[in-house]
């Protein structure tokens, strides 16, 4: 069986890899000229299963052509597959985003997401989640966070991290299959301002 010491040495492992390639492409000194940016999600909180490392970056008034201009060059860098945008700015998102794909040494793509918000984003931001999750999480709902994540990466079934989080530290939920049974009862679609309750160790 699987242990828990296992999960969190993958788990370390995969956030050296990130911060790696995040140094390797120069993302946070490419942002910092523009404004503030900020690593959210799963790198953020140890928890990385998937391939996915998270940015937000903010400042004043978010500009697709200074994006541009920060981002164009990392399309020449060995192992950059791909480079994404999308101008929701007058949609819910309210934001700039970039999405670049990155081909690892071992040829796995990482999923570099990148939203360019202003400083009075109404919300829901990934940045306010993660100071409470940090103080929410216990070695136990940590390793039931990976658990699920796992079991939902093995079926080839990546899971948006908020609704784990939710699923685990409010509804005791430790295993993929409750997951499923969770979800199936559960609106998991769209936006949310959800964060862990204070004080609640579940």
């Amino acid at each position: 069986m699987d242990s828990s010491a296992a999960r969190r040495e993958r788990a370390r492992h995969r956030r050296t890899d990130a911060l790696a390639i995040l140094g390797t492409l120069g993302l946070l000194e490419r942002w910092r000229p523009l404004g503030a940016p900020v690593l959210v999600g799963s790198v953020a909180l140890d928890l990385v299963v998937e391939p996915d490392i998270d940015l937000e970056i903010y400042s004043e008034a978010p500009s697709v052509a200074q994006g541009f201009a920060a981002l164009t060059p990392c399309a020449e860098l060995p192992g950059v597959r791909r480079l994404r945008f999308t101008n929701a700015l007058d949609l819910d998102d309210k934001g700039l985003y970039w999405r670049l794909d990155y081909e690892d040494h071992t040829d796995r793509t990482w999923q570099i997401d990148m939203w360019w918000l202003p400083h009075d984003h109404p919300g829901p931001r990934a940045t306010d989640l993660v100071d409470p999750l940090r103080n929410a999480l216990t070695d136990e709902t940590r390793d039931a966070i990976l658990a699920v994540k796992e079991g939902a990466a093995a079926q080839g079934d990546p899971l948006p991290g908020v609704w784990v989080y939710q699923a685990v530290l409010e509804h005791a939920v430790r295993t993929y299959p409750e997951y499923l049974a969770w979800r199936a009862r559960t609106p998991t679609g769209g936006l949310t301002s959800w964060r862990p309750t204070p004080g609640r160790k579940s």
